[in-house]
């Protein structure tokens, strides 16, 4: 039994499939943004499938891809199986891309659209191809053993006018022409005729016998039935043999590491071996200069050995100095606050002198981390001549002038959050919030 790479073609039910549209960028952001949809689009994590994508159709701006996507549950263990009977799994493809391979054997550019179904045991294949663009879909319908030529036609006709309704409405395809029957189903006697009729479309069967030269060993009496077996595979075998075929590969990285490692070591030991023999001269040559300059080196290191210490003792003093300069700024910074603070008290005291019968009672530091230093400034006013009565409008104008003249302070930019109380008789009290100006801090 001949051994060594082989394709294998994945059963519709273990593939989730999705046609998506993605902008026409350059091919780094293209991988970002396909890799965006799928963790969207596939209802499991990223880590517990293997999947990839083919472009199925471009436009002006956009184009529409071909997301597949199976478990490593299923694929892994199939694998496993293929390379226990001493064959290297090279590829995984989708049933559908198969299929389409092999319909592209037979019929390289049809002119009309056409529709082909892959009538397996299990599910169904429907694949809509026009011109360049091509669009799947995979249902759970397969003929039972109770059901009729009659009713199983039925029910497949009613699931391809659906999906035409949807095709359209998707990826704007047009109604097929012609369909063509493949897939072991597709054996039920009189199934072509009553989809006909029921469709009112040709109903054919695809042969790909006419397009592939079959050993005799392999032929067999009905060459009908062997055509229709024989789709798949003439499909993954078009694959490997035409490239620019629509094509994607669900084997998982592990095993692609592996096929890569394996396909590069006859070349990486031939590089070896060449680079051994092209690198020996140069390598004696080198080993002789390295050791020169070794012995160079070790004299220069001598002679560099007391400029490097003292260096070192310039860079420590050095190092002293900008300390002690950052200390004296410090305390020079203290010092300056310090004069600040008086003068600015200094400076109140003075204007409360000249406007007379005036107090403060309270000033407190308000301080909020990167904002301007504020000072909560509360005081009084006695109104003389209205002792026993609320204060005059006089002692209010007087307050709101003195408040208005703090803004001449040097250390003050502005004065906010101005308060009167005129509750006790003959007195006003007043709250004010003095802003630091941030060019002179205090």
């Amino acid at each position: 039994m001949r051994k060594g790479p082989v394709t294998i073609v994945l059963p519709p039910h273990l593939v989730l499939m999705k046609f998506i549209r993605v902008p026409r960028i350059e091919s780094a952001k293209l991988a970002k943004v396909i890799a965006f949809e799928a963790e969207q689009n596939i209802p499991f994590a990223l880590a517990d499938v293997v999947w990839d994508s083919v472009t199925t159709a471009e436009y002006d701006h956009e184009q529409e891809l071909l997301l597949a996507a199976a478990k490593l549950e299923a694929v892994e263990p199939l694998c496993a199986a293929v390379q226990a009977a001493g064959f290297v799994p090279r590829l995984i493809l989708p049933l559908p891309l198969a299929t389409l391979a092999a319909f592209r054997l037979v019929y390289a550019t049809p002119k009309e659209p056409a529709l082909v179904l892959n009538l397996g045991a299990r599910s169904t294949t429907l694949l809509q191809v026009e011109g360049a663009r091509f669009v799947a879909r995979t249902f759970a319908l397969a003929s039972q053993t109770a059901d009729t030529r009659e009713t199983f036609a039925t029910r497949l006709a009613q699931e391809i006018i659906r999906s035409g309704l949807f095709f359209k409405r998707q990826s704007g395809m047009e109604n097929p022409v012609r369909i063509y029957l493949t897939g072991g189903r597709a054996r039920l006697a009189g199934l072509s005729e009553a989809l006909a009729a029921k469709l009112k479309v040709p109903v054919d069967r695809l042969d790909v016998l006419g397009a592939i030269e079959v050993g005799p060993d392999a032929v067999r009496s009905n060459a009908t039935e062997q055509a229709l077996m024989l789709t798949d595979l003439a499909g993954a075998a078009v694959i490997q043999l035409r490239p620019g075929l629509p094509s994607l590969n669900l084997l998982p990285s592990r095993l692609r590491s592996q096929e890569s490692l394996r396909r590069r070591q006859p070349w990486l030991a031939t590089a070896a071996f060449l680079a051994t023999l092209v690198l020996l001269p140069p390598l004696f040559h080198f080993r002789a200069v390295a050791a020169a300059a070794r012995h160079k080196t070790d004299a220069i290191e001598r002679a560099l050995a007391p400029l490097r210490e003292r260096d070192a003792r310039n860079r420590a003093n050095l190092q002293k100095l900008a300390e002690l300069k950052q200390q004296v700024a410090q305390l020079q910074g203290i010092h300056d606050r310090r004069i600040g603070w008086l003068m600015l008290l200094a400076d109140l005291q003075d204007r409360l002198v000249k406007v007379e019968d005036v107090w403060l009672e309270r000033m407190s530091v308000l301080s909020a981390p990167g904002a301007p230093l504020k000072l909560a400034v509360s005081g009084r006013m006695l109104d003389q001549t209205n002792p026993l009565s609320q204060v005059s409008p006089e002692t209010f104008n007087r307050v709101k002038a003195l408040l208005a003249n703090f803004v001449g302070l040097p250390f003050v930019a502005r004065v906010e959050a101005e308060r009167f109380d005129h509750e006790q008789p003959g007195i006003l009290k007043f709250d004010c919030v003095l802003v630091a100006d941030p060019v002179r801090p205090l």
